[in-house]
């Protein structure tokens, strides 16, 4: 699932529509009329790119209106959309930790299922035909992200029980390096028996 970052996409629209609409316009007519939500708002704010400031009508409830900047030199842009990285959804976490722990089953005559599409069929339990779990098997198995993970799992001699996988493949890669060095720093000091 993709983080709740606000990209410059959705920025350059948000700004578009606050042109629009005359500089200013209510978070609730934003996202009733254009779809854009009440966070995106918020983390264009943060950035200093629009004002967020609460009306007050003597009749009736407060809204929140969000006011487009004139002068944002200091305002930061935001990531393209593409550079924000993706995080590994849970049905995949859940076949990349079943492919990791279920072996071959073997059948009639030694002819079984895969452990890759016993995986599969145990993660997306829906899957309709073996065939078509094979198939969605051999197909994730090409992912970035169930690479990663199934490197996660499968290093358990570095992991602690304890750790949470991170959730992008580049940080997946990034602790499991941390971790060798630290292992092979560990493996150094006790081959020249400093203690």
């Amino acid at each position: 699932m993709r983080q709740l970052l606000l990209c410059r996409e959705r920025l350059t629209r948000l700004l578009a529509v606050m042109d629009r609409e005359g500089g200013s316009c209510s978070l609730r007519d934003l996202y009733r009329t254009h779809g854009i939500r009440e966070w995106e708002v918020e983390q264009a704010e943060e950035a200093g790119w629009v004002a967020i400031s609460e009306r007050k009508p003597a009749v009736g409830r407060p809204s929140r209106v969000a006011r487009k900047l004139s002068k944002n030199q200091a305002a930061k842009l935001p990531p393209w959309r593409f550079q924000i990285p993706k995080e590994m959804s849970q049905r995949h976490w859940r076949f990349a930790l079943q492919l990791a722990s279920v072996g071959p089953q073997r059948g009639f005559l030694g002819v079984g299922l895969s452990s890759a599409t016993r995986a599969y069929q145990i993660a997306f339990p829906r899957a309709k035909s073996r065939a078509g779990a094979a198939a969605s098997a051999s197909r994730l198995l090409r992912n970035p992200m169930i690479r990663a993970a199934r490197r996660w799992f499968f290093s358990s001699d570095l992991v602690s029980y304890d750790e949470e996988m991170p959730k992008t493949p580049a940080a997946i890669y990034a602790r499991l390096a941390e971790l060798r060095e630290q292992q092979e720093e560990r493996s150094r000091w006790a081959e020249s028996g400093q203690f």
